[in-house]
């Protein structure tokens, strides 16, 4: 037997080696994060001899033998703690992963690997740099995570979050393989803005402007600022880092706006995961639909591209003259089906599909017990459906329905001129879906009449649903202040819709939404029209509502802008994805609840 002293002594030893090993493994994995991320950026952002991208794809398996060895060390001195966390198992599979991968890399340097197997080969290349770059964001996830710590209010690291993403996605598009003859650094920054936020508005033409690489960048920013950046983050951070303390889950909570802290890390798996399903199935749908276009070469990566974009919001299109392009625009109604439902799914909000989620568990537990006992469950299910589902789903169905409508009888003999029946009628409701808020356009919108830029302007201006890809005020804060002002004209002190009382908090925050959104419209649109004299009133009101809702619809304005009307609208942009209420609680310092309350005053109001 050891005496007491030994054991002390080795136990101090073994916590000093273990705080070391930890410290080391950080700030190599830090750098090799940061190397692999530099080197990628490299070998596909500039034009570079042969040797140097065998040299960086050596580099990046010997990233990947580090990270295997220091993932051992980990559960080496961290075992029953990493044992303990959710995303254990996550992590076990990875590191046989990445040790599976190396095991098996001496087979890929034959010199005949490339010849005798080519796909083997380009899928070993894409594993490589993908999963080296997939724990790379892993870890800088982690580092952000730290920030947090910091005791950073939420939506202060919200807003800088996407402002670091737009800043670094303008960088990239500047690099000499995104474009084919360059761009300036305000018309990146724009482009970068407009794909984070996923708005749509472009200065210039994205097929034409960009190389499959520029196009990439593109996708990559869109997909990161449509599901949120701290949801990725949270995501990756949240499954690998260990000892979440409690206030990174609060803020999370907050950020989510989950009602409980054990349900979010199951909402962020499930945002992904629906997300990557969701645009899966329509990046099938949209492959097969353009399988017989000819003039659509990479078919696989245009499915890709526009599946993203349409489910995000973000009307970004690798067509020269967006969807109105005669390659898709004639016989392809099922395509623009297809794109204006992954809209409407994107747009609804995440809280919703997360609703459709446990009603079809419910009905799913329903059939199987009964197929086990053959006795039918017949209760209501009515209480399924929570009221913010509801009044989301009610107020789209309306929203569209009247959009489309109100568009087919506006431009039936007009921009639809010459079209059949079916096609006015799917362009209809294709133009009423994407004001809410995806900015594809199959015609031009400069040529609509002025009744019909009208219903596009209020349907910009109400949007999508909260906490989904859309823009706008949500039509969560719209149906709010309708049925406040039905309460108000009825006479009664409280609001009430299907059986529930609105709460005192959800009215104020929806008319302070409401009345933020116009001023900051009056404001810019003042702004605008200043540096921009002589431009029609109504298409600066176009793009600055565009802009605010992140839509991306435009009659053609924006390209012929000066660079400080551009940064405005790009600021626009910022502002809307970000949130009005969002960024004021970001920045206005919040006022300390009091226990006093002062004498009640009336105004005269009318």
């Amino acid at each position: 037997m050891f005496s007491v002293e030994l054991r002390y002594r080795a136990r101090k030893i073994y916590r000093s080696v273990k705080q070391i090993v930890e410290l080391v493994s950080n700030v190599l994995l830090f750098l090799a994060s940061f190397l692999a991320i530099i080197l990628v950026i490299y070998r596909f952002g500039f034009d570079m001899p042969a040797d140097y991208s065998h040299e960086i794809y050596y580099t990046y398996r010997a990233i990947i033998r580090l990270f295997v060895v220091l993932g051992l060390l980990r559960f080496l001195f961290n075992f029953r703690l990493l044992r303990a966390e959710k995303g254990f198992w996550i992590e076990v599979l990875v590191l046989l992963f990445l040790f599976a991968l190396t095991l098996f890399s001496k087979h890929f340097d034959r010199p005949d690997f490339e010849t005798t197997n080519p796909f083997l080969f380009k899928v070993e290349r894409i594993l490589t740099y993908g999963v080296v770059l997939l724990l790379s964001i892993i870890q800088l996830s982690k580092q952000l995570f730290v920030v947090l710590r910091s005791r950073v209010k939420a939506e202060v690291l919200f807003a800088a979050s996407f402002l670091f993403i737009i800043l670094f996605g303008a960088v990239l598009l500047r690099l000499p393989n995104a474009t084919y003859e360059g761009i300036s650094f305000t018309d990146a920054l724009f482009t970068s803005t407009s794909a984070v936020c996923v708005t749509g508005l472009t200065v210039v033409d994205t097929g034409t402007t960009f190389t499959l690489t520029g196009q990439v960048v593109l996708l990559m920013l869109i997909q990161v600022g449509g599901i949120g950046v701290m949801t990725f983050t949270s995501f990756f951070a949240m499954s690998f880092l260990s000892g979440t303390s409690f206030h990174d889950q609060f803020m999370m909570k907050n950020l989510l706006n989950e009602a409980s802290l054990s349900d979010i890390f199951r909402t962020v798996v499930y945002i992904i995961l629906t997300t990557f399903i969701i645009e899966g199935i329509g990046v099938y749908l949209v492959y097969v639909q353009v399988q017989d276009v000819v003039g659509i070469d990479n078919k696989l990566f245009f499915a890709l591209f526009h599946g993203v974009s349409a489910f995000c919001n973000a009307g970004f299109s690798t067509l020269p003259g967006n969807l109105g392009n005669p390659l898709v625009m004639t016989g392809h109604n099922p395509f623009f089906i297809y794109i204006s439902l992954l809209i409407i799914l994107g747009g609804i909000g995440f809280p919703i599909l997360v609703n459709f989620k446990d009603i079809i568990l419910y009905h799913l537990r329903r059939l199987w017990h009964f197929l086990r006992t053959w006795h039918w469950d017949g209760k209501r299910f009515y209480h399924l459906y929570n009221l913010n589902t509801k009044i989301v789903l009610i107020v789209t169905f309306l929203l569209l329905v009247l959009g489309t409508v109100g568009i087919a009888v506006f431009e039936w003999n007009a921009s639809f001129a010459g079209m059949s029946v079916a096609d006015k009628w799917t362009q209809a409701f294709f133009n009423a879906t994407c004001p809410r808020t995806a900015g594809f356009t199959s015609v031009d919108l400069a040529g609509l009449g002025v009744q019909t830029l009208l219903i596009y302007l209020f349907l910009m201006w109400v949007g999508g649903g909260s906490q989904s890809t859309a823009g706008g005020i949500k039509v969560n804060a719209f149906a709010v202040v309708v049925l406040n002002l039905v309460a108000v004209l009825r006479g009664t002190e409280r609001v009430e819709v299907f059986g529930r009382e609105l709460s005192h908090d959800s009215i104020r925050r929806s008319n302070a939404t409401v009345v933020m959104s116009f001023g900051v419209l009056l404001l810019f649109i003042f702004i605008i029209s200043i540096l921009e004299p002589g431009t029609s009133l109504l298409a600066i009101t176009f793009e600055c509502v565009s802009a605010l809702s992140t839509v991306g619809s435009s009659l053609n304005l924006t390209p012929q802008l000066g660079d400080d009307s551009k940064l405005l609208v790009a600021l626009l942009m910022f502002v809307g994805r970000v949130g009005l209420i969002t960024l004021m609680l970001g920045i206005i310092k919040q006022k300390k609840h009091t226990k006093y309350q002062y004498p009640s005053g009336q105004i005269i109001i009318n």
